[in-house]
């Protein structure tokens, strides 16, 4: 049996753009983990990443797409999966799990936002996405590409 992270003391603000402005994931137990934690506020996804968990990002050069899927994996019913689409038969992708985000996400199916990817502060954003899909699947890794 997985333990079970203390979320408490957690917190992001953001401005009303939905940018962040303030967060202590940096200096919670999920970051010292090793766990991403995604947060959503308004019409932006922010992928916030800890110091020396970044060396994917390479993966992700060439991806002008990110889809966002909530489903159930692992016998957890609330997971996403994060798909990064660059045109291949293998874009790569992350699953993160209910105690990884934020909350679960109110959006409906075909929504349209964007994400931000932060390693180690609110001040270094390593990557950001204009075209960024949700939706809903039965079980992850779901890995379709969306069809616009």
């Amino acid at each position: 049996m997985c333990k079970q992270i203390n979320l408490l003391p957690l917190m992001c603000q953001f401005n009303k753009e939905g940018f962040i402005t303030d967060t202590t994931y940096w200096e919670t137990d999920v970051c010292d983990y090793g766990k991403y934690y995604l947060v959503f506020y308004t019409n932006t996804y922010s992928l916030l990443l800890p110091d020396n968990k970044d060396d994917w990002l390479t993966e992700i050069l060439e991806a002008e797409t990110v889809v966002i899927t909530r489903g159930s994996y692992n016998g957890n019913d609330d997971c996403f999966e994060i798909m990064f689409e660059d045109n291949t038969e293998t874009p790569y992708m992350i699953i993160i799990s209910d105690e990884q985000f934020s909350r679960v996400s109110p959006l409906k199916e075909g929504w349209n936002g964007k994400l931000y990817i932060y390693v180690g502060s609110i001040y270094n954003c390593k990557r950001d996405f204009n075209k960024v899909y949700y939706r809903t699947a039965d079980t992850l890794p779901y890995g379709k590409k969306v069809v616009e």
